[in-house]
């Protein structure tokens, strides 16, 4: 009770007495600042109250589809969930916005790449270091990044002639962190194996094969002959979704004027597996044979770019089928595309990526080529041995070709790093 009376005593000594001469003491401080508040709010108040009591204004007239359409191109960087490619060009395909950007970035991916390797060069001890200087280890960084400079005037020829042709300006396409070294990588091998001398061995292996295999089927009757190719694009019409492969195609078909006239180095950043240091920066010339002017090249999914039913005489799949998201639907539509009576000839493995629906062995994609509708030519099947884009000299060489006897398409990995694969015709049943 005591306590009580105490504590209220001192609440009112409190507020009658010494806070009344702490204000007065510090009140001269507090004014300027108090006076600044109390004005600040006036005018805050003062423009809240016009905002409410004025008219509406009228509103905007509509922009015009000239005006949207002059301002959406180019936009401003669009900021996508995390994960996903921020463009500049939304109204391009995503994959030749990725290619076009990743070809421009060649030289800071490669310098990349090669920074890795220096940086473990340089975490050895100096005893370490001087005994690498005497194989000449340091000279190798210098003479790759030349190498890279050899590349990358290619690269930007690629990307460049890509501009011109699909009207994007000078702007960036995408963000620089979303450009990827394995796609300017990929172009390099490929034309490494489909247009250059070095490449020849390889094409030798398995171009015959599929050409013998069409002369088989039509006999003399192979003029006017419609024939599709998708994925690779050897003759007459060929499909092709990979925008490198496209981009490539294109230089050496409309913008190059002699043979042998573009040179790469295209394993410059690959030092493992070497017999002979040597091979790492070895040259080679595009293209060493002319593109077929009677192609026609159709870009886009396979799957999709097709609409007309029994539009083809012969389908031609070489390394393409184990590169479906699902093979039923690839069978379904080389079924489709086919005349009655039209064949299909195939080579390549079953190298199915994690993303494939189905990784089906060698038996059960016979089996789905006859619920589908094929008759498939079991005299026809046999075992090639092919290379795969092989660097010179190199000690690892992946050879497509018989481990194992009966094996369609069937992919078998053994220590040399070889698999299998087969060739083999079918007919759609009529």
């Amino acid at each position: 009770m005591r306590t009580s009376i105490y504590l209220a005593r001192f609440l009112t000594l409190f507020l009658c007495v010494v806070f009344p001469l702490y204000l007065a003491l510090h009140a001269s401080a507090w004014l300027p600042d108090i006076r600044l508040l109390l004005f600040s709010l006036s005018k805050r108040a003062e423009g809240l109250h016009v905002a409410l009591t004025s008219p509406l204004a009228a509103p905007p007239a509509p922009i015009s589809k000239e005006a949207f359409e002059a301002f959406a191109e180019p936009a401003e960087p669009v900021r996508a969930p995390q994960g996903g490619t921020r463009k500049k060009y939304p109204s391009l395909p995503d994959d030749l916005v990725h290619c076009i950007n990743s070809l421009e970035q060649y030289t800071f991916l490669a310098e990349q790449v090669l920074q890795r390797k220096h940086a473990r060069y340089a975490k050895q001890t100096p005893a370490q270091k001087a005994i690498s200087n005497k194989l000449g280890y340091l000279a190798h960084f210098e003479k790759a990044r030349k190498g890279i400079e050899v590349n990358a005037r290619f690269s930007a020829q690629i990307a460049q002639m890509a501009r011109e042709d699909y009207h994007t300006g000078p702007r960036a396409l995408e963000d620089q962190e979303d450009a990827e070294f394995g796609v300017a990588d990929l172009v390099f091998g490929h034309l490494s194996r489909d247009w250059s001398t070095q490449g020849a061995k390889e094409r030798q292996a398995v171009f015959p094969p599929v050409l013998h295999g069409l002369k088989q089927h039509f006999g003399g009757n192979g003029r006017g002959k419609k024939v599709l190719v998708p994925g690779s694009g050897y003759d007459v019409t060929a499909n092709e979704l990979d925008y490198g492969s496209i981009l490539a195609y294109n230089l050496l078909a409309n913008h190059t004027s002699s043979l042998h006239q573009h040179t790469l180095q295209p394993f410059v950043t690959k030092w493992t597996h070497q017999a002979n240091p040597s091979s790492r920066y070895s040259a080679l010339t595009v293209p060493d044979h002319w593109p077929n002017k009677a192609v026609k090249l159709v870009e886009g999914d396979f799957l999709d770019m097709f609409p007309r039913d029994g539009e083809f005489d012969a389908v031609v799949t070489l390394f393409f089928i184990d590169i479906s998201e699902n093979v039923v639907d690839f069978l379904s539509n080389i079924h489709r595309l086919l005349k009655p009576g039209g064949v299909w000839i195939n080579l390549g493995p079953l190298k199915w990526g994690t993303h494939s629906a189905l990784q089906l062995s060698a038996e059960e994609v016979l089996q789905l080529a006859d619920l589908l509708g094929f008759d498939v030519d079991h005299t026809s099947r046999k075992s090639i041995d092919s290379l795969y884009a092989e660097q010179p000299d190199t000690l690892l060489k992946f050879t497509y070709g018989e481990c194992l006897p009966f094996s369609l398409w069937g992919v078998r990995t053994v220590a040399d790093g070889r698999v299998v694969t087969q060739f083999w015709s079918a007919t759609k049943r009529v």
